[in-house]
């Protein structure tokens, strides 16, 4: 197997592992643990959910959008977890969603790089 398949092929994984564990820590986050509500628990997910169709299909650029909206999640983790007092879920946030944007800036970076010609990949690497 082409060694940018076995890494795209990882990445996709790896995708779907840190985007499942977003929304399974946002539904014990806002649904199960005291302090919690419906109303954040839509507001957390309703971004992620917005570019599950077109994860589902793979498109790459659906892996770009999802980088954008990561960033949010990124930026209010950090400040979260520098905050003194605060709870384990925010260092599991910004794990994950960290790796999901590292793994999907990736997959779309790989994913680009095969449907290209080749004479198309080569000339991109001498820029």
């Amino acid at each position: 197997m082409n060694p940018l398949k076995r890494k795209l092929q990882f990445a996709r994984y790896l995708n779907w592992i840190c985007y499942l564990g977003l929304l399974l820590l946002f539904v014990v986050w806002n649904l199960f643990l005291p302090g919690g509500s419906v109303k954040w628990w839509i507001l957390q997910t309703l971004p992620l959910l917005l570019v599950l169709p077109g994860l589902l299909k793979g498109h790459y650029r659906s892996y770009l959008w999802l980088c954008f909206i990561l960033l949010l999640y990124i930026t209010a983790s950090i400040v979260d977890v520098m905050m003194p007092g605060r709870g384990w879920q925010d260092g599991v946030l910004l794990l994950l969603s960290f790796t999901l944007f590292i793994s999907a800036m990736m997959t779309s970076r790989w994913q680009r790089m095969l449907s290209l010609p080749r004479d198309q990949t080569d000339h991109s690497r001498s820029v």
